[in-house]
């Protein structure tokens, strides 16, 4: 069994009281937010041009398939090399990806 770290973190009246009351709810509300911030920060990294898109999903603890539509629906648009789509598939050109 996992030991219970219990954490304190200013918050706005407003903002405790959409809190859910049970504690499972809340740890599922942090547990969603921070899978948020993480693919938010590593789709700014991404934007700012530090790394690819299969890079910002490892540092985001997604998969390439889960980034590719919140890239698009963060308004970024995946820079793709046309040979890749019109080349052949090799194990170099799988690396790159």
């Amino acid at each position: 069994m996992s030991k219970i770290t219990y954490i304190s973190i200013p918050a706005s009246p407003e903002l405790v009281e959409q809190l859910p009351s049970e504690a499972s709810a809340r740890m599922q509300v942090l547990e969603l937010g921070l899978r948020y911030w993480r693919v938010h920060e590593a789709l700014e990294a991404y934007r700012q041009g530090q790394g690819s898109l299969a890079y910002a999903a490892e540092q985001a603890g997604v998969s390439i398939r889960e980034i590719v539509p919140l890239a698009y629906a963060s308004g970024l648009v995946p820079k793709v090399d046309e040979d890749w789509l019109t080349g052949p598939l090799t194990l170099e050109r799988a690396g790159e990806l």
